[in-house]
């Protein structure tokens, strides 16, 4: 097999990270999937390719001079749509909304391109130019990058985690398009945490492990034992963890979340309409429905964060909304995580400190950290596996490990209603375990309410009971 990029160093370093190649190992030509655990150092790996080829001691030779390679990542979207956003809320505030950008100018003139027209439709992005980019899912995000960027034909495709945020719809439509580009003679170069998503496709998996390329796969046979080592659903049982008890008194409810003929509407564009669904005490649910059918817009609205919440009829802890409670008190007894809050998070305290906050109130969110809250912080990290990133800072932190930190943050409160948008997206197997894990041990010992988001079933946590899915209008 012909080398696409060769590592002629043993050491190679990206900002403060050091990765070791005693074997010096290479990149393949065609589609290469780098595998290894959150924090493993393929974030870093390409970046060397993308952009630190002669910086840090690296030395690297390609297949011929000249030779582009262009790496895209979640936060790539924050310099794609140029919109600045400081919090995940603000995303949804429509006076901020009406100078947020249509796709169309930001895109420019490729945007009217016969080619990249076609990318979209290849990628179910139809009639996308004339949407403002605020009011596009996670999802259709992804894909609108990945079309981006393969629209530009760069030698080398780096994609950090490409399956975050896609239906297994989008997910056909990824790899068909790879396949397709990989026959033009673009080399593909994946950044995976777990095994099991290794594409059938690849030519060779290179295999990291504590920032060391440790080997390389280039067989049939090695490639799908690799690709065969997914995780399964634990048959332990939920007890097996020994959850710190509940942080404050409980209120009494019989109703978590209610909706009635709940609706939602961008311009022309009904996103969410006529739904009823109720979520019970104690019920556990998954919520279902392809990328762009407004599953995050409904959860958004669950938490208050979306302004078209108070033109529903929506019922909060057997409250209605907007019959006097508070926004704050209501937020106190939600557990909520998502993609956006990942992407817009900044914070310059320690993961033990950020995930300490998370026992607080919103209103008393920033006052310091007392040591009975550090140390059930670091219980939280312990269960977690994530007690050695206890001293990092936020940024220093791999897409996976600052995953952990947001989902031990969530975790540490115990809240009577748990929103879990995607919450496994980027873990490798063994951190999507230890969370499916704590997500039934705590609602089945504390009779929490569970809203669970996932476009796979297999990561569907154990103690779900109950769907709904939601359709693309």
């Amino acid at each position: 097999m012909k080398e696409s990029v060769k590592f002629e160093s043993e050491r190679l370093g990206y900002g403060n990270v050091t990765l070791s190649n005693p074997s010096r190992l290479a990149i393949p030509e065609g589609i290469c999937a780098v595998v290894g655990s959150n924090g493993s150092g393929k974030s870093t790996l390409g970046l060397i390719l993308a952009k630190g080829r002669h910086a840090y001691g690296n030395r690297l030779s390609f297949r011929f001079e000249g030779m582009t390679a262009k790496m895209l990542t979640f936060t790539d979207i924050h310099s794609f749509t140029g919109v600045d956003v400081l919090s995940h809320e603000q995303r949804l505030e429509s006076t901020a909304n009406d100078f947020v950008p249509t796709v169309a100018e930001i895109v420019g003139q490729p945007s009217e391109n016969p080619e990249w027209q076609r990318l979209c439709t290849a990628f179910g992005l139809r009639e996308i130019t004339g949407k403002r980019i605020n009011y596009l899912s996670s999802g259709e995000l992804r894909k609108l990058l990945v079309v981006n960027a393969l629209y530009s034909r760069p030698d080398i495709l780096v994609l950090d985690n490409p399956y975050i945020g896609l239906d297994s719809a989008s997910r056909q439509e990824l790899d068909s398009a790879l396949e397709k580009f990989k026959s033009e003679g673009i080399g593909i170069v994946m950044l995976i945490c777990d095994n099991a998503d290794i594409p059938a496709y690849a030519d060779s998996v290179l295999i990291l492990e504590n920032r060391i390329l440790k080997r390389l796969a280039t067989s049939h046979d090695e490639i799908e034992t690799l690709r065969a080592t997914r995780t399964k659903h634990t048959s332990e049982s939920p007890s097996q963890y020994l959850l710190p008890s509940h942080p404050t008194a409980r209120k009494e409810f019989d109703t978590a979340f209610a909706i009635n003929s709940g609706h939602l509407r961008y311009g022309d564009r009904e996103v969410i309409a006529n739904i009823d669904w109720e979520v019970r005490h104690g019920e556990r649910w998954a919520l279902t429905g392809p990328n762009g059918s407004g599953k995050s817009l409904l959860l958004s609205m669950i938490c208050g964060d979306h302004p078209q919440a108070y033109a529903n009829d929506i019922t909060l802890f057997d409250r209605r909304r907007g019959s006097g409670e508070s926004i704050w008190d209501i937020k106190d007894r939600i557990g909520y995580i998502c993609p956006e809050m990942q992407l817009y998070f900044r914070s310059a305290e320690t993961v033990a400190d950020i995930v300490a906050r998370g026992l607080r109130s919103m209103l008393n969110r920033f006052a310091k950290i007392t040591d009975e809250e550090h140390t059930v912080s670091l219980q939280w990290l312990e269960i977690l596996g994530i007690s050695h990133l206890a001293d990092r800072k936020f940024e220093t932190l791999s897409s996976g490990e600052q995953r952990m930190t947001l989902l031990a943050r969530t975790f540490i409160k115990q809240p009577d209603l748990l929103i879990l948008d995607e919450p496994l997206h980027g873990l490798d197997s063994e951190s999507k375990k230890r969370v499916r894990n704590v997500i039934d041990t705590l609602t089945i010992r504390n009779g929490s309410s569970l809203i669970f988001v996932s476009h796979y079933q297999d990561e569907i946590p154990n103690c779900v009971t109950q769907t709904k899915r939601l359709f693309k209008n």
